[in-house]
């Protein structure tokens, strides 16, 4: 971890705008995830395109639901149409104007009915239904923006902080992970699934934006008597802040593993493939030159794949070693969250006092 995170911001993302919207997996159900999954919507830092936020998140609206809504609403209409002046047709005495309306009225009830009956069971077994509980719980999910990081646009009135510069990076490390071949190839799926990314991201952001806030309400009661303990109090901030800008450059240094990873992958991959190559010449000679000194000069051309398969292990283990430091939450921040519960605003007073 040579390289500061600053330096590294900067030549990874410090020219590109800020677009994320992070969702903090806690703060919803699974019953929400899958739906939202099911339905296709990129809303974690492992999604590898521009996570884009739509107001049908809290809604059913898709296929079977349109089919099963508005089939039924449709029927219940034209229902009520007939039924309106069938009634009024009885009442004014017109007894076959009246038997006309209800009969049609009748059919269309049965139709609406037969219809909801064939899609309704397809619309409630939808794995992109959300209930009516989840429905109402969608509003309460958290959401890690730049704005919630201090990030304000524009050149006059914009502003930016660390907290977000460095919740910038994290989440462009984690678009640039998820694109590598050795976080999708095989040899890597159980070590992929002890690798939570997005929870992982998302803590780290859920963390940087107490950060913000936290040093927003000490700064806001500086004056000439609190000066002190102000700087103090932001002192400590700033060793919490190091914690996490640790944990950041330790994400990236698991990206280079993976990096190095995807070169010898791509080495065996074209070993295998010299090897099926190799032998298909050999079957060619062999069915027409007979050209006995071909077998071993092939075999010496050739890559020897046995040899980066064990390159392969040995950077496999190095991941693994890398990985379990980076998913080591708690250790990394115990003295960052010490720091931070250390003190806390006092709200009847405004002041900032220390807990013992």
């Amino acid at each position: 971890m040579s390289q500061s995170w600053k330096s590294l911001w900067k030549s990874e993302c410090g020219k590109s705008i800020p677009i994320y919207r992070i969702l903090v997996p806690e703060s919803v159900n699974q019953g929400i995830v899958k739906a939202w999954n099911a339905r296709g919507y990129r809303y974690t830092a492992g999604a590898p395109s521009a996570i884009m936020l739509t107001g049908a998140m809290r809604r059913n609206f898709f296929r079977s639901s349109m089919l099963f809504k508005g089939g039924t609403g449709t029927g219940a209409a034209v229902t009520a149409g007939f039924a309106a002046p069938g009634g009024l047709a009885l009442l004014a005495g017109m007894a076959d104007a009246a038997l006309t309306f209800g009969a049609l009225g009748g059919a269309t009830a049965v139709g609406t009915g037969v219809f909801a009956a064939v899609t309704g069971p397809k619309y409630f077994r939808d794995p992109k239904r959300l209930s009516r509980k989840n429905r109402q719980q969608v509003g309460q999910a958290q959401w890690v923006t730049p704005a919630s990081l201090g990030f304000q646009p524009g050149r006059k009135e914009g502003r930016d902080t660390d907290e977000q510069r460095l919740f910038h990076l994290a989440v462009t490390i984690a678009r640039k992970i998820v694109r590598t071949r050795a976080w999708t190839h095989p040899i890597l799926r159980d070590h992929v699934s002890r690798v939570d990314l997005d929870h992982a991201v998302a803590s780290i952001g859920v963390r940087l934006a107490e950060l913000v806030r936290l040093r927003e309400e000490i700064e806001s009661i500086r004056d000439a008597g609190t000066a002190k303990s102000v700087e103090t109090y932001l002192s400590k901030l700033a060793v919490a802040f190091t914690s996490m800008a640790n944990r950041v450059l330790s994400m990236h240094e698991y990206y280079e593993h993976l990096i190095a990873l995807d070169e010898q992958l791509m080495l065996l991959h074209n070993s295998e493939r010299s090897r099926e190559l190799g032998d298909r010449v050999l079957d060619v000679l062999s069915r027409t030159a007979a050209d006995d000194s071909a077998d071993w000069q092939f075999r010496e051309l050739r890559i020897d794949a046995e040899s980066q398969s064990s390159i392969i292990s040995g950077l496999v283990a190095e991941l693994d070693q890398t990985a379990d430091d980076f998913d080591d939450f708690d250790t990394r921040l115990a003295a960052a969250q010490e720091s931070i519960d250390a003190f806390e605003p006092t709200p009847s007073s405004g002041q900032v006092r220390r807990l013992e």
